[in-house]
């Protein structure tokens, strides 16, 4: 079971608002929240960062075609922030949505651990808020499929940040082994362990040593080996696709070297349903090689709010040419 494949039913502001953390990866803060429903259930989650004032509201993205395109009927709408500026986005954004036909069930704001109701003034919702509690029942079917809260935006970069000088030394040094060791293999040959090695590490639990890591992360570097990666990761669920590997070996490799391992854990943080983990690899990814065709096209489905289960034909077909989607 995955975030993605989890079918979660919302009955009220808390079960949302807790829920929403594990759906982002993160506690979000000065940040627009719009969830997407269908028939009641929850669809997907998109945010961005409220701008700097209630003055520079034209700065606010425009979320309805991300909605749009996931085929929502209704919407929640939330912001992170203090009351003028909070406020006066919600209520812009609400209203392209339900311009688009796309209907704000109900508008939020979010400061301090407390809950306001922008709509409502019953007892239910009382003008001076009320306390978010740490979990609900909702939130925690989505701990359950996978989802986790980390404290804010910057510790989701941190888990992509560089290994120890150290251990990247070691691994440059099994790099340069492994590749005069295989120098004078054929194609055959090469395949055949390349394949071994994905195979055996997406099947085991434990994270490679410096020689395995450069096992894997030369394997990469073949689109086909790649591509054969990406199959793999689109035909098991969450507990198979590693994303703790190819993030591990990510953080193990030179510039040079890094880009396919860094697509990859983007494409399965994407495929479980974690967006913001995903456009973290990508970013590291094209940092390193800044024109890699397959870590730019993620990317762009990824912020045209492309559903995960649309990218089943990624690593299929013709290499980087296939599309995403049906």
């Amino acid at each position: 079971m995955n975030v993605t494949q989890a079918r979660i039913r919302l009955n009220g502001p808390i079960d949302l608002l807790t829920t929403i953390p594990h759906l982002l990866g993160f506690h979000p803060d000065h940040s627009l929240v719009v969830v997407g429903l269908i028939g009641g259930e929850l669809q997907c989650t998109f945010r961005a960062d409220l701008p700097g004032s209630a003055d520079h509201l034209e700065h606010l993205p425009d979320l309805t075609a991300q909605l749009s395109r996931n085929e929502c009927d209704a919407c929640v709408v939330i912001a992170y922030g203090e009351a003028d500026l909070a406020e006066a986005a919600v209520e812009r954004v609400a209203a392209r949505l339900h311009a688009a036909g796309i209907e704000p069930l109900d508008r939020l704001r979010v400061e301090a651990g407390r809950w306001f109701s922008l709509t409502c003034d019953k007892p239910c919702c009382p003008p001076e808020g009320a306390p978010i509690p740490e979990t609900s029942a909702a939130s925690c079917e989505v701990a359950v499929a996978g989802g986790y809260a980390a404290a804010d935006r910057s510790a989701i970069a941190a888990q992509l940040a560089p290994a120890a000088p150290g251990r990247r030394a070691l691994v440059a040094k099994a790099i340069a082994e492994t590749l005069a060791a295989e120098a004078d293999l054929d194609w055959a040959a090469q395949r055949s362990i390349d394949l071994h090695s994905i195979d055996h590490w997406m099947g085991v639990n434990a994270l490679p040593g410096p020689a395995d890591i450069a096992a894997v992360g030369l394997a990469l570097g073949d689109l086909d080996i790649r591509d054969y990666a990406l199959r793999r990761i689109n035909s098991g669920g969450f507990e198979g696709n590693r994303i703790d590997l190819w993030i591990w070996v990510a953080r193990h490799l030179e510039e040079d070297l890094v880009a396919p391992a860094a697509t990859v854990a983007g494409f399965a943080a994407y495929r479980f349903g974690n967006g913001v983990l995903a456009l973290e690899a990508f970013e590291l990814a094209l940092r390193s090689s800044p024109h890699y065709r397959l870590a730019q096209m993620l990317m762009a489905a990824l912020q045209a709010g492309i559903p995960p289960g649309a990218l089943s034909r990624i690593g299929c077909g013709d290499r980087e040419e296939a599309e995403v989607g049906e």
